[in-house]
Order: C-alpha cells, then structure tokens, then sequence
C-alpha cells in the first residue's frame, strides 16, 4: 500500500523559498543565454555555432596600396570592420623636431574600403588610438595611448568622449586592447610599453621592464556606467604582468582569455569577477579574434624550418585544442584580427614592421621584410568586427 505524507504548514514555508530560488537561478541562466544569443545575433547568423572551419586551401595574401604614414617603424593594429569599411590604427613616430627631439608612439586612425585606396579618417594630434571595438549600441570605442584613456569616438563628428581616464589618481600606461560584453561592460589591458615619449612615468600606473612582473601593468573592467576596476588577471597570473596585450570574451561571454608576452590564459568569468586560469600557449602574444563557431584566432610567434620567429595566426576551438594555423608571410610581427566583409567571413590580419635591426635591414627568413601591412583569407564561417 503506497503512503503519502500530507504536507504541512511548515513544509511549505521550507519549500516555496527553494522552488522560487530554483525558478529566479533558471530564469537568470536564461536571461543570461538570451543576452549572449542576442549580442551575437549582431555579426553571427543563426546556426553559425554548428558550422565547422574548414582550412583547406585557405592561405593569407597581402594587400596592396596599403600606404603608412610615419618613418621607421609603424605598425598597423585594431582593425575594426564597420558599414562597409575597415578601421584600423597606424602607429609609429615622426622625424625629430628643431629640439631634436622625437614624439614616440604616434597613431593615426584610416578608414579602408576595399577596393579603393586607404583614406586618413582621424589625424594623430586627435586619435592617438590602438584598439578599435563597437559596443553594443553601435559606438565606436578606443584605447588611447595618446592620453591613456579609453574613449568613444563619434562616428559623424569624430567628436573624442572620455569613458575612463585614470584609476587611483594616475593615468593609463598605454591602453591596449579591449573587448565588450554584452551588458557594454568593457575589459582593456594596459601594458607600459608604447606610452608616448613626452609622458613622465612617475605619472602613470607603472610597471617594470620586459621581463618584469612588478605590478602596474593590469587588465581592467569598465562597467557601463564607466566605473573602472582591476579584474584579478595579473594576480591570478603575475606572469601576465609582462605586457599584457591581446584580449577577447569567449562565445559564450563565460570566459575571459588574456594574452601576453609570456602566453595565452583562459579565465573563468562570472557576473566581472574572473577565476581558474588555464594555460592555453606558452609563445608571445599580441592580438586575439573569434569566430562564430566559438574558435578563437591568435597572433603569435614561433620557430619554424624557415624562422625562428615565423608569425602566425593559430586556432583555437571552443575548448581551446589548437586545430589550425595560418602563415603571415614577410612580416616583421603579426599583431591583430577581425573579420569583416558583407557576409563576415573575410578574415584580416594585421603587422607592423620596425625596418632596421641595429645598423641591418631587418630579415624576415631569407628575405628582407615587407613593411608594415594588411593581409586578408576569405574562410567559411562568420566572425566578430574586431
């Protein structure tokens, strides 16, 4: 004979408080998948998740007509794919002035449509930038090594608007990198190298020499409402405090992945607060990208039969094994990613090019290297503007 146990008065009182937690936590992770689904929505088309890369017959080719605009040294960094056009920043330095003296890290922002020549979109006595990103709303964002900020720039007036500008009554070494969430919450880093020459050190958040791990260099999140905190990053990983760099959210927004000279780190994120770093790459690291199918695109540098410093785009799958990688031929250093196109699936790659090693042309293998540039592959799956 089946018992049943009447429920009482005080059963319920123990029992409605666990139903309605249940119900808010489920609703939560819903509200939570909704939001991710609907910011990816933006650049990935239904399904894209479930599309497979295929690298076969891809290689990267470089473009032509692709003008620089300082002496020496310029790199070409955060390309952004907007309304037809890529973004992206050139940075280098000018001649000296009547004093001699020099005004390092220098950038200026083009805007590119394919198929026209490069055009200068912001001047450097305005932008000053190095990572380009749209957040949510459409707005064009920046790290700024110009003032060590991280800004909104209007896309009509080109009007400059501070998010952040100083944490702890110090400015910015140099901001980097950034990425968005989807809630418009920013994460940047911000390393101590390409801080312009006329800024005194004593001045900003500091940090040590290549090969340092004193605190100074951080990775920051900046909350929509523009309250800026240090994430744990540097402290879970003070190896991450040598030149901290590329950055990028994983599909799903439940892991943060951080790279630097010493490597490549996934962190566990949650409601800000980052965790449980893994190792992904134990090679220098400048730039990151994604796909929609969750694979993560990553500029770094490695030995190879034809250099000891071949530069690389390697591929990660959504749960980070290495399944790819695509050579970046003549180039000094591979620095960033994003695809653009109509359809998305256009990948670009960005370098830069210092063209004297000491008193000798610099050599990239058997050859001398090609200046700073821009190549492209057209590949099978969609990916994110930047």
């Amino acid at each position: 004979m089946t018992k049943f146990k009447v429920m009482t008065l005080n059963d319920l009182k123990l029992t409605i408080p666990l139903l309605f937690a249940s119900f808010i936590t489920n609703v939560s992770a819903a509200a939570d998948v909704d939001q991710s689904t609907k910011a990816n929505g933006a650049y990935c088309a239904p399904g894209s998740e479930q599309v497979q890369l295929d690298l076969s017959n891809v290689s990267l080719t470089r473009e032509q007509g692709i003008p620089l605009i300082y002496q020496g040294m310029n790199n070409i960094e955060g390309p952004l794919w907007h309304d037809g056009a890529l973004y992206y920043s050139n940075l280098g330095s000018h001649q000296a002035n009547d004093q001699d003296f020099v005004l390092s890290n220098q950038s200026t922002i083009w805007r590119w449509v394919p198929g026209t020549k490069p055009e200068v979109w912001l001047d450097d006595t305005v932008a000053g930038t190095n990572g380009l990103a749209i957040d949510n709303n459409g707005n064009l964002v920046a790290t700024r090594q110009l003032d060590g900020s991280v800004v909104y720039i209007d896309w009509q007036t080109k009007k400059v608007s501070p998010i952040v500008t100083r944490y702890e009554d110090k400015r910015f070494n140099s901001p980097n990198d950034l990425t968005i969430a989807d809630d418009n919450t920013i994460y940047f880093t911000d390393p101590n190298w390409n801080t312009p020459s006329n800024i005194d050190p004593a001045n900003t958040q500091g940090g040590g020499a290549p090969g340092s791990q004193v605190p100074g260099q951080r990775i920051y999140r900046v909350s929509a409402d523009g309250k800026v905190n240090p994430t744990l990053v540097t402290e879970l990983v003070p190896a991450l405090r040598d030149k901290p760099n590329g950055i990028t959210l994983s599909l799903d927004q439940k892991q943060l992945i951080v790279g630097g000279i010493a490597g490549l780190w996934a962190f566990e994120l949650k409601s800000g607060r980052v965790s449980n770093p893994k190792q992904l790459l134990n090679t220098p690291i400048d730039g990151l990208g994604k796909d929609c199918s969750g694979n993560i695109y990553v500029t770094t540098t490695r030995n190879s039969p034809t250099r000891t410093d071949d530069q690389l785009v390697v591929i990660l799958n959504k749960n980070y094994d290495e399944i790819g990688t695509l050579t970046v031929p003549e180039i000094h250093i591979v620095t960033n990613i994003a695809f653009g196109g109509e359809d998305g699936r256009t990948l670009y790659v960005t370098g830069l090019t210092a063209p004297m090693d000491g008193n000798k042309v610099r050599q990239c293998g058997n050859a001398d290297c090609l200046p700073a540039g821009i190549y492209r592959a057209r590949l099978n799956v969609q990916g994110f503007p930047y």
